[in-house]
């Protein structure tokens, strides 16, 4: 008995050693690279606007970058942002807000957004309801880092507020964030097809996030020629902000409207206007920064910066007085610039008592 259980027990070790009752020791095998999961999802296509908000879930898979692309047709106005929604349900914007996307040199506007949150949406509210219609697309991914050129740098600092509104029509935004936080850039309207209704203006809001009152407002007066009208816009805080047209009356024809903004960086080149009279003389309609302020020949008298519309700037204006300057007769040489850097909300206007030679350097 004892010699049937040995012989058992060696030809169950010769089984193990075979690999036969105890499979071989698994060793690790390549399958492949891989790579996040990317989405790509059809969103809308020709889809009527509504006027008010539209908004498209998108099929979350663990994506933290994300792109829209969209184009439209007869929209008077556009807002496209792209928005993350917490575990709780809370929504918050992490994209910038891109506009009307009508691509007139081949460049579509494309916007990104980065950060992973459970689910993911973009918003879009567009006018006029039922006429006018816009095509929407998504991608996301987890690999790709976001860049700020060609059609991203677009939808950031280009927003496109009118492609075509009726110019007898009232129009007004709905309140967007600026890229920087700052309304620094410039405003550029014209009125296309003919002369557009006299009394007509053209207003900008910043407003904070909690704030009960506007942090700063402009208004410009338009001219009724079909001439581009260009409206420099100050370095000045602007957490979000609303564009207003309002019509001075009736018309046939229609206005576009486009606010680009500069850079972070960047600096305007100042422009000048040359005094030699005392006259009021109104050196910027609108709101404007005066850089400085040069004589070149002095006289005894006072040269008077005023923070006037252009109406205001005539005579001797008494009121909105910024600063003063003392000048001495012929003072060899003359005295160094005066640096004022100084935000004016009405307009520039410069009143000399006597004739001086005066440069006043501004944007």
């Amino acid at each position: 008995m004892k010699r049937k259980c040995l012989l058992l027990f060696a030809f169950l070790t010769s089984l193990l050693c075979v690999g036969v009752i105890c499979p071989q020791q698994a060793r690790a095998q390549f399958i492949g690279f891989t790579s996040p999961q990317t989405v790509t999802q059809l969103l809308a296509t020709a889809l009527p606007c509504t006027g008010s908000q539209q908004i498209f879930p998108i099929q979350n898979l663990g994506q933290t970058q994300h792109y829209v692309y969209l184009t439209s047709s007869g929209v008077a106005t556009m807002n496209v942002e792209i928005d993350g929604i917490d575990t709780v349900g809370d929504t918050f914007r992490i994209s910038d807000t891109s506009t009307i996307a009508t691509s007139l040199f081949g460049t579509n506007p494309v916007l990104s957004a980065t950060g992973y949150f459970p689910r993911i949406q973009v918003v879009v509210i567009c006018k006029p309801a039922t006429s006018a219609t816009f095509n929407l697309s998504y991608t996301g991914t987890s690999s790709t880092t976001n860049q700020n050129t060609g059609g991203y740098q677009l939808a950031q600092i280009d927003k496109v507020i009118s492609s075509g509104s009726p110019a007898n029509t009232n129009l007004g935004t709905n309140p967007f964030q600026p890229p920087f936080s700052n309304s620094f850039g410039a405003l550029y309207f014209q009125f296309a097809g003919g002369s557009g209704p006299s009394g007509s203006t053209l207003s900008l809001t910043c407003q904070g996030e909690a704030s009960t009152s506007n942090i700063v407002s402009y208004v410009f007066s338009l001219a009724t020629s079909t001439a581009l009208q260009t409206f420099p816009m100050p370095d000045s805080t602007c957490p979000n902000i609303t564009i207003t047209y309002v019509s001075g009356g009736a018309s046939a024809v229609n206005f576009v409207l486009d606010y680009i903004f500069s850079q972070p960086g960047f600096k305007g080149t100042n422009a000048y206007t040359h005094i030699t009279g005392t006259t009021a003389t109104v050196i910027k309609a609108g709101p404007g920064t005066v850089h400085s302020l040069v004589v070149g020949t002095s006289a005894a008298g006072t040269i008077s910066l005023f923070d006037l519309v252009p109406a205001s700037c005539t005579a001797t204006p008494a009121t909105n007085v910024v600063s003063v300057i003392t000048e001495f007769a012929s003072a060899t040489p003359p005295p160094p610039a005066y640096l004022y850097d100084v935000l004016f909300q009405n307009g520039i206007c410069v009143k000399a008592s006597a004739a001086m030679d005066i440069t006043v350097g501004y944007q």
